[in-house]
């Protein structure tokens, strides 16, 4: 069944893609409460990345951090700096905006581009924050989808 809704006069699916929502998985020292599996195209690295809808950032971990350097991935001008507050400690860094893919499931993975801060020093996992990353995307979750979680998505308007 697919469902619908209306924006702007217009009838849309209200999703495009799905795909398995992975609860309490460890990512080295890390528990991710909701994981998704995630892409960055510019450097072909999939790994799977907290979803925190109460974070304010997205962040990269050191993986991505040194993927990108060492590939020599265009990151362009940064968008400016900040400086993130966290349970891990204070951290400083440039935000920078790159595509990023939620990987499907069922149906069309999504590409958006969100602003990510890039901190060398950062010892977390990648988090897909609210503020320039989530914000663009129209998301739910079923958190007992066939006793498996999944979360649906598409592109907001």
């Amino acid at each position: 069944m697919i469902t619908l809704y209306q924006h702007n006069h217009q009838i849309l699916p209200w999703s495009t893609g799905s795909a398995y929502l992975h609860f309490m998985y460890e990512v080295g020292p890390h528990k991710l409460i909701t994981g998704v599996e995630c892409e960055f195209p510019a450097i072909k690295a999939k790994q799977t990345v907290l979803l925190d809808t109460g974070a304010e950032l997205s962040v990269v971990d050191n993986e991505i951090y040194q993927a990108f350097s060492y590939q020599s991935a265009s990151l362009g001008a940064a968008v400016g700096s900040t400086t993130l507050h966290t349970r891990l400690g204070t951290f400083q860094g440039h935000l920078y905006r790159v595509e990023i893919s939620l990987i499907a499931d069922w149906g069309e993975p999504l590409t958006v581009e969100g602003t990510f801060l890039f901190c060398e020093h950062w010892t977390g996992p990648t988090v897909l924050g609210f503020y320039g990353c989530l914000e663009r995307i129209r998301f739910a979750i079923d958190p007992n989808y066939e006793q498996v979680g999944s979360i649906y998505f598409a592109e907001t308007s």
